[in-house]
């Protein structure tokens, strides 16, 4: 159990400096969990013990709004390492975090962290420009938000995961292998559940994207990056 963990903290690239001893010591400390989709990981509020990484299966950041509305901040996947502001900072989560499908996250407790963060300068500059690259990432996504109507929005959100996580494409089309009902699609892209459910039908008998129970299936990649220009509407 210890070697395979040690294997696996080993391929996340925040601990490519850290020496195998010092690595092994957190190896000992860390924890597999398993979990199903829709299993909760955190709750906002709860108080922050681990940082976590993700080895297989897809995870959603939720923030609750004080209208009662969630809005989701980003889904991470495999080699994605998530609570890095919280372990930094410490005290409670500011999100929530809920699997997506079936999950396997490496708990690696804070005071680890914190420990690597102060001896090993490799750890402390990669956290940092990890957490530089999801600050762009949101940017990107509150200028999403207010740049465009509901298509331009489901549009950029299907592109850009299709680009972070979407298989080799085929005659078909680009399958995007995770499964979004449509209340997580409005919750990314922030609008109503009826409208995301207006898009994605239009959408589906115009054959520009397809639902199965892998997930998302591009079949008309030039229409929606038309979309995502704003260069037509089929809304």
């Amino acid at each position: 159990m210890g070697a395979d963990v040690l294997e696996k903290l080993r391929s996340f690239k925040v601990f490519s400096e850290v020496p195998d001893s010092r690595l092994a010591l957190v190896a000992r400390e860390t924890t597999s969990l398993n979990l199903d989709r829709h299993d909760l990981i955190w709750n906002e509020g709860d108080t922050c013990r681990y940082l976590y990484f993700v080895i297989s299966g897809r995870i959603k950041i939720i923030k609750h709004s004080e209208t009662g509305k969630d809005v989701i901040i980003e889904i991470y996947g495999p080699k994605d390492a998530i609570g890095e502001t919280s372990t930094l900072v410490g005290g409670a989560y500011t999100t929530t975090a809920i699997c997506l499908s079936s999950t396997n996250l490496l708990c690696v407790p804070r005071p680890q962290i914190l420990d690597l963060l102060a001896n090993v300068p490799g750890v402390a500059l990669r956290s940092l420009r990890g957490m530089a690259r999801r600050q762009r990432m949101l940017m990107q996504k509150i200028k999403e938000l207010a740049a465009g109507g509901v298509e331009y929005r489901i549009a950029h959100l299907l592109l850009k995961l299709a680009d972070r996580i979407g298989e080799e494409p085929t005659v078909d089309g680009t399958t995007i292998p995770i499964v979004l009902s449509r209340q997580d699609i409005a919750d990314l892209v922030g609008t109503t559940v009826e409208t995301a459910i207006r898009v994605m039908s239009r959408w589906r008998k115009m054959n520009i994207v397809t639902n199965d129970k892998r997930g998302i299936l591009i079949r008309d990649r030039d229409t929606l990056e038309d979309l995502a220009s704003g260069i037509t509407s089929h809304v």
